[in-house]
């Protein structure tokens, strides 16, 4: 599901196959992710390219590796991020909390 390339010293993972983040597989990626995110200054980067829904779990995914990436002086940072997914970030003021590329 999700695809882990290392450039320079930090983590880009992408979504294959995949193109929602829902209460379907939520579960899977936020293992990975916090997986990635409890090593001590970690540097990730979600690519989001390929994700065109988000529901309110996916969400949740989301501010939970942002919590893990400050527990663990770690850099989550999300990009390519879908107009219809950032809107509904903006919405929900999200856009301020995540650091967005």
């Amino acid at each position: 599901m999700l695809t882990i390339i290392c450039k320079d010293n930090r983590q880009e993972l992408s979504f294959e196959s995949v193109d929602k983040l829902t209460v379907l597989n939520a579960t899977r990626v936020k293992e990975e992710l916090n997986n990635l995110l409890s090593k001590e200054n970690a540097h990730l980067i979600l690519n989001m390219e390929n994700i065109k829904y988000i529901d309110s779990t996916g969400i949740g995914v989301l501010i939970s590796a942002l919590k893990k990436s400050y527990e663990n002086n770690s850099t989550f940072l999300i990009s390519n991020v879908n107009k219809d997914v950032m809107n509904l970030l903006k919405i929900m003021k999200l856009d301020k909390v995540f650091n967005i590329v």
